[in-house]
């Protein structure tokens, strides 16, 4: 399960990403709009995305393309990042081991005392 620990934390990073990301971009343009995962593939490699597509649509079909591929591509990135990191991070908490509360866990479950003296 720590797999899925690693990519929710992994993807809560690039949320937060996405978050400063759209954030300057609203704070220089003055208009608000939250970035889609074809803007973020777009800015990482513009060439791999046309390629992509081109490959897409050659060689499998273009209706593949605009019904499948480019709306997933226009989904904003921030709101399915954020679920998907959530929920790697929940999936990750259901071990079946008993582990020992920490800091991102949560708070130590209070101690028994043992009772001295007569009773």
């Amino acid at each position: 399960m720590v797999v899925f620990r690693v990519l929710g934390w992994l993807l809560l990073a690039i949320a937060v990403a996405a978050v400063v990301h759209d954030g300057l971009a609203w704070w220089a343009e003055g208009s608000f709009h939250l970035l889609g995962f074809g803007d973020l593939w777009s800015h990482l490699d513009a060439r791999s995305l046309a390629d992509t597509k081109s490959v897409v649509q050659r060689h499998l079909s273009a209706a593949l393309w605009n019904w499948i591929v480019r709306p997933i591509l226009m989904v904003p990135v921030l709101p399915a990042v954020l679920i998907v990191g959530l929920v790697c991070l929940w999936l990750g908490e259901q071990g079946g081991r008993q582990r020992e509360p920490g800091f991102f866990i949560g708070s130590r479950p209070p101690r028994r005392r043992r009772s001295r003296g007569l009773s």
